[in-house]
């Protein structure tokens, strides 16, 4: 097969046996923005995996909130997103992934575990402030890194929280993963649904003695 008669079709063939392939094609040719997110997460997810297997190397004091997030800023960069760490966009944004062809956008809040309250702040900004709510920017994320133990306990005092802040709010739980969920409310500039993604990352890291 010579390159003239390689086709779209024959790629998308090939993706069904290499799922690096499968991934650069659903970026690049994603034709709404559920399939745009869909890909999106299964990236941001392997970003988070890799801060959490590096833990150790995040520990000081000035790897903060902006720190962080700009490695999985860098990750998403280079799996080819137009992403943007620290950025103007309705506001001052933390991390900002757009399609390759400007079709679509995503916004994304991450915060250091402080409190339910203080991630409540976080939520406030990207639902009242960041996202315009309309078709080609309705999802967003919040992403929290969590330096102390029991991280799982501290992200379902989050969802409670949530909860009790937001009457209006869906949660749609991750079955497969309990440091994941959803929300789902109406966005206060266009009363359309707006998705939200709520992420944890574990990086507690035990330097103590065994005992």
């Amino acid at each position: 097969m010579d390159d003239s008669s390689f086709s779209l079709a024959d790629l998308q063939v090939l993706s069904k046996y290499d799922p690096d392939l499968k991934g650069l094609l659903k970026r690049k040719f994603a034709a709404n923005n559920e399939q745009f997110v869909e890909q999106l997460y299964i990236d941001i997810d392997d970003a988070i995996h890799l801060l959490e297997t590096q833990k150790h190397m995040y520990q000081q004091g000035h790897w903060g909130e902006d720190e962080l997030t700009g490695v999985i800023t860098a990750f998403l960069k280079g799996r080819n997103y137009d992403a943007e760490h620290d950025t103007q966009h309705g506001g001052h944004i933390d991390l900002l992934v757009k399609h390759q062809l400007g079709r679509f956008e995503w916004i994304g809040e991450a915060k250091l575990w402080d409190g339910p309250a203080y991630i409540y702040g976080g939520w406030t900004q990207l639902n009242e402030r960041y996202g315009t709510g309309t078709y080609r920017d309705n999802f967003g994320g919040i992403i929290i890194y969590v330096k102390q133990k029991k991280s799982q306990e501290k992200f379902s005092a989050w969802q409670s929280h949530l909860l009790e802040q937001v009457n209006d709010a869906v949660i749609t739980p991750d079955n497969q993963n309990p440091l994941r969920f959803s929300s789902t409310t109406n966005h206060p500039a266009s009363n359309q649904p707006y998705f939200v993604r709520h992420m944890a990352v574990s990086l507690f890291h035990f330097t103590g003695n065994a005992d």
